[in-house]
């Protein structure tokens, strides 16, 4: 049974005081019972405060026993809400992760179709044909305003092999690792990416005059255990080079290499066997 159908702060304030009211009243009329000479029989009115603070206790306690129930229930409830929130949480992540891997999955599966689709077709005897090839390939593809392939020589020197829309007043030089940008990339075997290239660094000539192009991408080209350099590719271009751009050339590099070494145990290599 309950007096008060909405629990509140003010029903359990109102029982308390009830409670109160009823045993003062019952002392109080005891005491008055007590001290009275005149007064004699039962005191109905003590019996009447006593009963209504028993029961006014009663009900009292039953609110209080509610009121723990129902903050248990809460209690309950939330845990089940944190859990419930912790689990929606957990497989959101599981599927953020699948969905990210997915898509790393897809970009590096079409990055492989486009470097295939880059690597000439045939049989190819000389590393110059190739190469030659091979970046003609990659100026038509990528908007490339001029390339550049180095090999290296018995001599560990790189030398010149085969270049598109190259033009220079005098021949590159051979060059070491360690020496000019293509050599600090054939040493630290990673490739570079710049966008603020000097100017006159790269000379384009076309029909409209002459252009420097800002924008230089260096990929080294190693052997298959990525030990040693064997060749550079540089790349000029009007455009920046993203990180997808850099992704290709990071997955072409291997194709490169195994071309190279196909072509050079042909004959008499001059690059370690695989």
């Amino acid at each position: 049974m309950k007096i008060f159908p909405n629990k509140s702060r003010f029903s359990y304030g109102l029982l308390m005081l009830l409670l109160v009211v009823s045993v003062a009243g019952s002392f109080f009329t005891l005491h008055n019972h007590a001290i009275s000479e005149s007064s004699k029989g039962i005191p109905y009115l003590a019996i009447v405060f006593a009963v209504l603070a028993i029961v006014i206790s009663i009900f009292f306690y039953q609110s209080i026993l509610s009121a723990w129930a129902e903050a248990a229930r809460s209690s309950s409830q939330l845990d089940q809400l944190k859990a419930s929130l912790r689990e929606t949480r957990r497989k959101e992540e599981v599927i953020k992760k699948e969905e990210e891997e997915a898509q790393e999955q897809t970009h590096e599966e079409n990055l492989e179709e486009i470097a295939n689709g880059i690597i000439p077709v045939g049989s190819f005897e000389e590393e110059e044909e190739f190469l030659e090839k091979l970046l003609s390939n990659i100026a038509k593809q990528h908007d490339i305003v001029q390339a550049v392939a180095y090999t290296r020589e018995k001599n560990n020197t790189f030398t010149i092999t085969s270049s598109y829309a190259f033009f220079s007043e005098t021949e590159p030089q051979p060059f070491a690792e360690g020496l000019t940008l293509p050599g600090q990339v054939a040493k630290n075997k990673v490739i570079l990416n710049l966008d603020n290239v000097p100017e006159n660094y790269i000379t384009i000539l076309s029909g409209l005059g002459k252009g420097s192009p800002s924008n230089l991408l260096i990929i080294p080209i190693l052997n298959p255990d990525k030990t040693e350099c064997i060749g550079v590719i540089e790349l000029a271009s009007f455009k920046t080079f993203n990180s997808r751009m850099v992704g290709l050339f990071e997955t072409l590099s291997p194709k490169i290499s195994e071309q190279l070494i196909s072509i050079g145990n042909s004959k008499n290599s001059k690059y370690d066997n695989p």
